[in-house]
């Protein structure tokens, strides 16, 4: 059946007016992350590479002699008894997918180590979860464990829900960790993830697995682009030099957000260690590339 022309109009406006809503981040909860605050020490390692950030750029942009990191990872399916079947298989390997074409452009790969499913309430709320990690957990310090709970919260953002949502948080590199040291000491690294943000979840917003992408970010060393949340020069922010100084996370996806108009550059709205939806995530910087194959070879291959 032919539409009326009279209506054709109208589902522009109502078509624009979804853009506009999508874009302001509007009816869409925002992206929490919860990983903690960088140490002192993974800070001034941060600030050394910083500094050095001319060879780093000769050799990022040559790219020739920066060895690919391949990275085995294992996945955990963590859910309480009322949501063991909310996560099937399929969900799982689509993450995967969404990981490793995220991270390939930039010289890392996953290799996939395994999968397990687990029914545990205290588990998949990550109300026991340093538990669930000593249980669970497998590999070296080289390995990336990814926890995808079903109900992942905490007392702040209680049940992953409202206008704010934890969406993850990851471990990032520790600096005391040594080769062959006991696994049990490094139990606890690797990233929780909710759910329901995975390829066929369904937290609105957050449907295309990157989250996921966002939070290994921080397992591999990267912080926030608003890390210090500051438009002071003098603020070290994430200590990457192509990425502009930021005072604000982004909700939604908007065009031309600038939280430090004095300083240079946009807001990297689409950039994965910002805040952004998942459709507005882009990629990651040539400088943020390097501090990630930096801080691996730093703190955590061959551990």
């Amino acid at each position: 059946m032919r539409a009326f022309p009279i209506f054709r109009p109208v589902f522009a406006i109502l078509a624009a007016l979804f853009l506009v809503n999508i874009a302001a981040g509007q009816g869409i909860p925002k992206r929490v992350c919860g990983t903690e605050q960088p140490s002192r020490e993974l800070k001034d390692a941060h600030m050394r590479l910083h500094e050095d950030r001319p060879r780093i750029r000769g050799r990022q942009a040559s790219n020739t002699n920066t060895t690919p990191i391949s990275v085995r990872t294992f996945f955990h399916v963590v859910s309480t008894t009322d949501q063991q079947k909310y996560v099937n298989q399929s969900m799982v390997y689509a993450q995967f997918s969404a990981l490793s074409e995220a991270y390939m452009p930039y010289g890392i790969n996953f290799r996939f180590g395994g999968l397990d499913y687990s029914v545990n309430d205290s588990w998949a709320t990550d109300v026991n979860g340093a538990d669930m990690k000593t249980q669970l957990r497998q590999g070296t310090y080289a390995d990336l464990n990814i926890y995808l709970q079903t109900n992942l919260s905490s007392p702040a953002y209680p049940g992953g829900s409202g206008s704010t949502m934890l969406l993850g948080y990851c471990s990032l590199p520790a600096t005391w960790v040594t080769p062959r040291m006991n696994p049990s000491y490094f139990a606890q690294d690797g990233c929780n993830i909710l759910a329901g943000s995975v390829p066929g979840g369904n937290v609105y917003g957050y449907t295309q697995g990157k989250t996921a992408v966002h939070e290994v970010g921080h397992w591999f060393g990267l912080l926030h682009t608003f890390q210090d949340q500051s438009c002071d020069p003098a603020s070290a922010g994430d200590m990457i030099a192509d990425t502009p100084q930021q005072s604000t996370p982004t909700n939604g996806c908007p065009k031309g957000k600038d939280s430090c108009p004095a300083s240079p550059g946009l807001d990297a709205v689409n950039n994965y260690m910002d805040y952004s939806i998942d459709a507005c995530y882009t990629g990651f910087t040539a400088q943020q590339a390097a501090r990630m194959q930096s801080m691996f070879t730093m703190y955590r291959s061959g551990k």
